[in-house]
């Protein structure tokens, strides 16, 4: 290693064991004199840098826990509260001038250190990286008080750190919040119907231009989305991805204007047993003047998941039955009735009785009955984002579904025809199987990707089937070609045996745990079902054979 970096790498550990031994003194003059060797890090080699950083890394894991457990401790003494305080969060933020925010990020990344003792172990041995850490602090102050219980058991936690030792932190913190969503699908759909209710837009001409505002709820988000994708507008050296996206929504709203449109560019989603969606890839957009299809949104569904919705809506008609004597009481008297009372004031007493005959209170509408859902994987959209069970209910109703069968291993069967272009159906059930572009460490939503031959069409005689297909976004496909790299789909990847072998006495060991019942307990198993399957990984390397791009713990080539 380079002279200098030996110091540099020493101090980082002075500083993880001094804050481990509660020696505040020492902390800093450790802290100081990382700082002053670190200096010098432009003349050390890559490996130098590299080791340094893991160790800094391994340091503020360690300051991380320790302010942690310190933070938790001077809000239960109170004694830090000064008049004027709000909240604990706005002492801290008063103290560190960091605002309320970041105050409050910290406060809840302590509460997680705190009560997690498996997942406080990932972060000292840097399993859970600090931003994981934040979004398990997030979910778990924003789940019931039942399930935040259930998250904190050991076996949950064992669970949570294996997510993280695999996942980047968009990938953790979808996973997360498909693991609440199926222990409390209430609790999904009251945060749906919070983001609907708070929806708005509003545009405002200025002298320097015209300014949008507006919030919408995920769903509704997503079919914008889907909408300004179609539109086929990206950055590129001439324009920043913002005045695409402008540009995109100015060609919407003027094929919306003329009654026309392009054929939609992005195929539609397969899903793991059932996709359901308004597909609209093989139809143009548009039809009578000022007027435009709705743009559609691809959601993958479990057969399970549709089942859940089926027996659920059973249960609410037979309980429906059973509180109003037979199924058209409602609709023939309390609907009457509520008509009545909103166009005529004056009968209102004549209504009130007759909401009386049909079994219901006087005055008001009928309050929905609630019954619990069964826990099981939650619809969701491409990227994996849950979708409550009231908005499957509202897409099945008039959406094209396509039915995707997987083989023994989980996987997506092929499904197309032998030609060039890759067809929808094979589209969506890469999607399915990808998840998103395959290039190790790109995020790249699977909407904005290309499906390229693993075997090249041109250069390899590649077949267009499934099996030899890859989602690729714009820039790696470029790279793909440009480099003449080739693609190797890594089955199974070096300790695969061992982390199934693994994840089955897990699975194991917590068959015991109870279900959500009248007492508030939670079973909870984060696994495939709720989680989502873990996409295949990818090699890729270059006509010399050398592996250019490869996922952590792939041997090089």
């Amino acid at each position: 290693m380079f002279d200098t970096a030996v110091p540099v790498v020493e101090v980082a550990a002075h500083v993880r064991d001094a804050t481990a031994t509660g020696a505040a003194a020492r902390v800093c003059d450790a802290a100081a004199a990382l700082a002053a060797v670190a200096r010098s890090s432009a003349a050390w080699t890559a490996a130098d840098r590299a080791s340094v950083l893991v160790a800094v890394r391994a340091a503020q894991a360690a300051l991380a826990e320790a302010q942690g457990f310190v933070l938790v401790a001077d809000r239960d003494a109170g004694d830090s509260l000064r008049p004027g305080d709000r909240s604990f969060e706005a002492a801290q933020a008063r103290v560190t001038r960091s605002g309320l925010g970041e105050a409050s990020r910290v406060v809840r990344q302590a509460d997680a250190l705190v009560s997690m003792g498996t997942v406080a172990a990932g972060v000292r041995e840097g399993s859970v990286p600090l931003g994981h850490l934040d979004e398990l602090a997030r979910v778990a102050a924003a789940a019931t008080p039942e399930v935040a219980a259930v998250l904190r058991t050991p076996q949950a936690q064992e669970q949570v750190v294996g997510m993280a030792r695999v996942a980047s932190r968009p990938d953790f913190a979808r996973a997360l919040a498909r693991w609440v969503a199926a222990q409390d699908p209430g609790a999904l759909e009251a945060e749906h119907e919070a983001q609907h209710r708070e929806r708005f837009f509003s545009l405002s001409a200025q002298p320097d231009g015209v300014f949008l505002k507006g919030r919408l709820d995920r769903i509704a988000g997503e079919s914008l989305r889907v909408a300004l994708d179609a539109m086929g507008q990206y950055g590129d050296d001439t324009r920043s991805p913002g005045q695409a996206s402008a540009d995109a929504l100015t060609m919407l709203a003027e094929h919306a204007c003329a009654g026309s449109g392009p054929r939609s560019a992005v195929g539609g989603a397969g899903g793991a047993d059932t996709a359901a969606g308004g597909d609209a890839a093989d139809r143009p957009v548009g039809g009578l003047p000022g007027s435009v299809s709705r743009p559609h949104v691809s959601l993958l569904v479990a057969a399970e998941t549709i089942a859940e919705l089926l027996t659920h809506q059973r249960a609410l008609d037979e309980a429906a039955v059973a509180a109003h004597g037979r199924a058209g009481t409602l609709d023939d008297a309390a609907t009457r009735a509520d008509a009545a009372t909103l166009n005529d004031a004056d009968r209102r007493d004549d209504v009130d009785a007759r909401r009386a005959g049909a079994g219901l209170a006087p005055g008001h509408l009928c309050a929905p009955i609630a019954l619990p859902w069964g826990t099981v994987a939650p619809a969701t959209l491409e990227d994996g984002t849950p979708v409550p069970m009231s908005e499957l209910a509202r897409v099945l109703c008039e959406a094209e579904i396509t039915r995707i069968v997987m083989s023994a291993e989980s996987l997506p069967l092929d499904v197309g025809r032998s030609k060039r272009l890759f067809t929808t159906a094979q589209r969506r059930a890469a999607v399915v199987r990808d998840g998103q572009c395959v290039w190790n460490g790109c995020e790249q939503h699977a909407s904005r990707c290309e499906v390229h031959h693993i075997r090249w069409w041109g250069r390899d005689s590649g077949a267009t089937s499934l099996s030899n297909a890859a989602l690729l976004c714009k820039h790696h496909h470029s790279e793909v070609h440009r480099l003449n790299l080739t693609i190797h789909r890594l089955e199974k990847l070096p300790g695969w045996t061992r982390r199934q072998r693994a994840k089955a006495e897990l699975r194991e060991s917590t068959t015991g745990m109870s279900a959500l019942g009248a007492t508030g307990a939670v079973g909870a198993s984060i696994d495939a079902p709720t989680t989502g399957r873990a996409p295949l990984r990818y090699a890729f390397r270059n006509h010399r054979g050398y592996t250019v791009n490869a996922p952590d713990g792939h041997p090089p080539g």
